[in-house]
């Protein structure tokens, strides 16, 4: 993974961050995400399909506690 890359993900862990990006990117800039509403949460999850079991990872995931 590139340096640039892995700088991007770690910013995007911060919650005033994460929450500005989908603002402008969902909510048209809208201040709609606030970023104390935001709760981090596990980026690894499993998945099924037709009896074979894979596993994600992802960079970042977050709950968001007013949906």
């Amino acid at each position: 993974m590139k340096s640039k890359d892995i700088t991007q993900k770690m910013f995007e862990r911060y919650n005033d961050v994460f929450a500005d990006i989908v603002n402008v990117l969902l909510f048209n800039s809208k201040k709609i995400i606030k970023e104390n509403a935001l709760i981090d949460t596990p980026t690894d999850s499993a998945l099924k399909i037709d009896g074979d079991i894979y596993s994600q990872d992802r960079d970042v995931a977050k709950y968001w506690k007013n949906s």
